[in-house]
């Protein structure tokens, strides 16, 4: 640890060191305690933090695209609007904290229902992204095996690749043994930088995999870990408990999270968490019938076929720089989701961002026939990831719930407070 601070200190100021630093002491502690409260009865609950730059601009919105193209092999759509560099993306994250090895060495990951790997950086990576995180040391952990099997994945402009290898991952005291990972040894690019997270947890299906390497979850299936093969996130990107996203529950669901009953509907291929629409819908405005749309935790945006997304637009006014004229948010329509005869609405104020005179749609569009429902839609409908069924299901949110129990609250506005004294 000590030779990673000098390597770190050569590049950044004492200051900015120090509050990375306290950022991830705060996140292992925090994540620690609230595991402990929250792993009740046959649910394990990991809490969600979300960047602390936790603002959707126009600027991320683009970023953010660059990333989509790749991790969905979209090509880029000639749609006008310029790219942001991805570094603009850490605006909108999600993330929380597992370990890898014995003794065990800490990590924030994004949970990522978009892909199927887990991967973080390695004590052999010498990029300045790799510096700045958490990396992990084999020599340092007795349950290390060695694999070596090569891997590449592109993100936006850069890429990460390295070696696979094995180790026990552990996640809200659930473990995976001789469980298959990445350790990333070169970053390309600016992508990760900024990133809050070290890596990624995939929890798409097998099928999605590099190799074929067996996800997370479902080794924790297979070795009988989880009481039913189920997860779920409540995602939230509002609230006065700073920095607090959510939750990932592993195995089953909270209905004191959702309001009503879980609509439910198959996944139409496991591959992504992907299922068939009955219709899409702008006000009374029908935009599609039967498209398919995936559910992405790893995203923020909504992402819609290039016919789509341009019906949505010309409604709108849109301009060749993405923008319109909106005046008041709310005189727009919802844009309605029917899942399985259910209506799923997302109001204008999530799915449009406003700049000053002018606005812009938190809604992008790809040369891909499907739909991608990342947190504007996931944020405000609590979602099952039903492995075992091979289905989702949706529900409101609760926004009135207990958020995991009393106890869990004080210490998030514990660690709210505390997260204040470290940044001052």
């Amino acid at each position: 640890m000590k030779a990673r601070r000098r390597k770190a200190s050569q590049l950044f100021s004492i200051l900015a060191a120090a509050n990375m630093a306290h950022r991830r002491l705060l996140a292992v502690i925090l994540s620690l305690f609230l595991v402990a409260v929250l792993a009740t009865g046959s649910l394990r609950r990991i809490p969600i933090q979300r960047s602390p730059n936790f603002k959707r601009t126009r600027a991320a919105v683009r970023a953010e695209m660059a990333y989509i193209q790749n991790k969905y092999n979209m090509d880029a759509v000639a749609n006008g609007y310029p790219m942001e560099p991805l570094s603009n993306y850490d605006n909108y994250q999600y993330y929380g904290n597992i370990s890898i090895g014995t003794p065990p060495q800490y990590f924030n990951v994004q949970f990522d229902t978009g892909s199927s790997n887990l991967w973080v950086p390695s004590s052999q990576c010498q990029s300045f992204a790799c510096i700045i995180h958490m990396q992990y040391y084999s020599s340092q952990s007795s349950t290390y095996q060695s694999n070596g099997t090569a891997f590449n994945i592109t993100y936006g402009t850069g890429s990460v690749s390295g070696f696979m290898s094995q180790d026990v991952v552990t996640v809200a005291g659930l473990s995976s043994t001789n469980q298959i990972f990445g350790e990333v040894t070169t970053e390309s690019g600016s992508n990760f930088q900024s990133a809050y997270f070290d890596g990624i947890l995939g929890m798409a299906f097998p099928s999605l995999a590099a190799d074929l390497v067996t996800p997370f979850f479902q080794n924790l299936i297979s070795n009988g870990e989880v009481e039913q093969p189920v997860f779920s996130f409540y995602l939230r990107d509002n609230g006065s408990i700073v920095n607090y996203g959510g939750e990932l529950i592993l195995g089953g669901s909270d209905p004191s999270l959702y309001s009503g009953e879980l609509t439910y509907v198959p996944v139409s291929y496991p591959q992504y968490w992907q299922f068939y629409t009955d219709a899409i819908l702008l006000g009374n405005t029908l935009i599609s019938m039967g498209d398919v749309a995936i559910a992405d935790t790893g995203t923020s945006l909504l992402v819609a076929p290039q016919t789509e997304y341009e019906t949505i637009s010309s409604l709108f006014g849109v301009d060749s720089e993405g923008l319109f004229a909106c005046g008041t948010i709310n005189m727009w329509p919802n844009l309605n989701f029917k899942i399985n005869g259910v209506f799923f609405e997302v109001s204008p104020e999530y799915y449009i961002i406003q700049d000053d005179f002018y606005c812009s749609l938190a809604i992008q569009s790809s040369n891909q026939q499907f739909w991608i429902l990342g947190d504007v839609f996931l944020g405000r409908y609590y979602t099952e990831f039903d492995v075992g069924n091979q289905r989702l299901g949706f529900a409101p949110v609760n926004s009135a719930s207990s958020l995991g129990g009393m106890g869990a609250l004080v210490l998030l506005l514990m660690a709210s407070s505390l997260w204040k004294l470290l940044e001052d």
